[in-house]
């Protein structure tokens, strides 16, 4: 194995393995005493307008990798401040943007690096390697993907851009050579060097006729033009969220059709790829759906991750067995058998067999994504049974449970129990959770608002109802309604717990203290007892009470070591102590674990920031530390 320098003007960059210095320049092949670079993964090359090398390395690590670790390096070679923002933008995104299937980066991982006797200085970017190769790689190997396939994939990358977009960034470079499948199946989404946070700012630069403001000359380093995948938008340098769909259509345009996009043809008028006589195997439902991913303009696309993954799901399956189920002649026949038979009283054996298989047969045909015709099957047990509507509530209220489905389907589900159960306060409280994850404000109020009509010491209601004002900062009506659930229930220690967290907000340190001491004599759950733990530490840290704060949110740390805000608050209070190392352990648990805490992005918002403003090496303190 060969060790590569890392100085873009070194004449030979390729050394013997296990060299400790470059045989031709002297630069140290060992970076910062733990990465070594092992193969380019693009040509060596001295062409200006190459800004970028990147390598496989051999990290060796500090303490997220205790024995060493392929993963990949970009090394920037110019010091342009443009192209510096857009490795630093990289490296914020990928500490941001959490999931499994986006690389991984943590704060160690950005740093700059000065090759022997140079005046250059190198920005560099480490960050996780997925196994698999491209999907440009695959379909060469492979040929076209199934209907099937197909389906299944898209479903994965919206899910990415889902959480992609929802943290206020978009891709702008999605294309085959950018999306790795894994041996798992799984696919990944990599290369988020163009990649954009999406800003007031910059939207008013789009909607200006000028784009962006960051030509040099007749180019626009900051915009990556992949040709046949990139938007007319972005060419103009006017990208928005809804360019990463039309890029996702048009990569699966080439995996379904096995042909290079530059071999298909054009529509003359409309200037849209001819590709479906390319791809027989994709029903016109799916191929509509990915030519709408594909329009000329952004607001003719679908406008939201959320929009894409409800129409998948509504996407109609066209094979044989479908069919036979969904035949006009077979439901309506069956329909008004059932209801002659039950106007008639023939017998009182036959008619619940009848409403039996009614049921059988609709909750089937659900299971096939055809709810329009089961809900007729299930009316009809209904005319014959009203009874039946408590079991079609109840059925429809576990399939709001499944956890692997989308938001959107749950909420049809749950609206669909209590169009058969109205009287259900279940079914309304978690409508008004799935409706305040998909920011539906009106059915959320509607949902528990209905369900206190029903009974208005329904505690989960105002402790949902609650956390809905809470993440709209309405933190007035957010408190009123955790008092009400708290007086409603000596249950409610979740109103207790964000109730304290409220009155740190507000400053009222005290109260918050007394909050979480009386939650801490209820709760029995470990994870619960961790938070307010967690409470009290942060109320004490805010009073200044350092030693009582560390002492505090280690025990919630001991309790749930997965708390991100607790990590956060930590890693502050052990800054102030002067406890830099464990500081710095902390600050990597902040960045790296997930959550949807306002105040954790915050902090984690203000300790980049301060890393921005002065790169350090691995080992190093904190320059910024006090």
């Amino acid at each position: 194995m060969s060790s590569y320098c890392i100085n873009p003007f070194c004449p030979h960059r390729e050394n013997p393995e296990n060299t400790e210095k470059c045989l031709s320049c002297g630069t140290s092949l060992l970076i910062n005493n733990r990465i070594r670079l092992v193969e380019p993964l693009r040509p060596l090359t001295d062409d200006p307008f190459s800004y970028f090398d990147v390598f496989e390395v051999e990290d060796s690590g500090i303490s997220l990798y205790p024995v060493p670790k392929q993963r990949i390096m970009k090394v920037l070679k110019w010091n342009s401040s443009k192209l510096v923002q857009l490795i630093e933008r990289e490296s914020l995104i990928l500490q941001l943007v959490l999931h499994p299937s986006i690389p991984r980066s943590s704060l160690s991982d950005f740093f700059t690096f000065i090759p022997n006797n140079s005046l250059l200085t190198l920005h560099c970017l480490l960050m996780d390697k997925f196994e698999g190769q491209s999907l440009d790689q695959w379909i060469k190997s492979n040929g076209a993907i199934s209907q099937l396939l197909a389906l299944k994939w898209l479903k994965q990358l919206i899910e990415i851009l889902d959480v992609v977009h929802h943290t206020e960034f978009f891709h702008r470079d999605i294309k085959p050579s950018n999306i790795i499948i894994q041996p798992s199946g799984q696919l990944a989404l990599v290369d988020f060097g163009a990649a954009r946070r999406l800003t007031n700012t910059y939207m008013a630069k789009v909607s200006a006729s000028g784009g962006t403001n960051t030509r040099v000359g007749k180019y626009e380093i900051t915009t990556v033009v992949t040709p046949r995948y990139t938007p007319p938008e972005q060419i103009d340098g006017e990208a928005v969220p809804q360019s990463d769909f039309f890029a996702l259509g048009r990569t699966f345009v080439y995996l379904s059709t096995g042909v290079p996009l530059i071999d298909l043809p054009k529509h003359k008028q409309t200037g849209r790829l001819i590709w479906r006589n390319k791809a027989p195997q994709i029903d016109k439902p799916f191929a509509d759906f990915l030519d709408d991913l594909m329009a000329p303009l952004p607001g003719q696309r679908p406008q939201s991750t959320k929009i894409i993954l409800q129409r998948l799901q509504n996407l109609p399956l066209k094979n044989k067995i479908y069919k036979l189920i969904r035949s006009k002649i077979f439901i309506i026949s069956t329909t008004i058998v059932s209801i002659i038979l039950g106007s008639l009283g023939i017998s009182k054996i036959i008619l619940p067999t009848i409403t039996y298989n009614l049921v059988i047969q609709g909750k089937k045909l659900e299971g096939a994504n055809d709810s329009h015709t089961a809900q007729h099957l299930f009316d009809s047990a209904i005319k014959i049974s009203p009874k039946m509507r408590f079991t079609i509530s109840k059925f429809y209220f576990e399939k709001g449970l499944n956890s692997t489905i989308s938001l959107e389907s749950a909420k049809k589900y749950y609206e669909l129990a209590i169009k058969y159960n109205d009287k259900d306060i279940q079914s309304y409280n978690n409508l008004g959770i799935v409706c305040r994850q998909l920011s539906d404000s009106k059915c959320v109020i509607n949902a528990y608002k209905k369900s206190f009509a029903i009974s208005f010491d329904n505690w989960e209601g105002h402790y949902g109802l609650g956390i809905f004002y809470d993440e709209n900062m309405k933190y007035d009506l957010a408190e009123q309604q955790y008092k009400i659930a708290i007086k409603a229930s000596s249950h409610a220690i979740l109103a207790i717990n964000n109730l304290s967290r409220l009155k740190i907000l507000k400053g009222d340190y005290k109260t918050a203290i007394s909050l979480a001491q009386e939650g801490l004599k209820k709760a029995k759950i470990p994870g619960l007892r961790a938070t307010l733990y967690k409470n009290i530490g942060w109320a004490k840290f805010e009073q200044k009470k350092y030693g009582e704060a560390k002492y505090y949110l280690e025990k919630a740390k001991e309790l749930d070591i997965q708390r991100t805000s607790t990590h956060c608050l930590l890693a502050q209070v052990q800054e102030i102590l002067g406890d830099f190392e464990n500081s710095w352990v902390s600050w990597e648990a902040c960045l790296l674990t997930q959550s949807r805490d306002p105040e954790v992005f915050t902090w984690r918002l203000e300790v980049l920031e301060r890393i921005k403003k002065k790169p350090f090496h691995p080992g190093q303190m904190h320059p910024n530390y006090p």
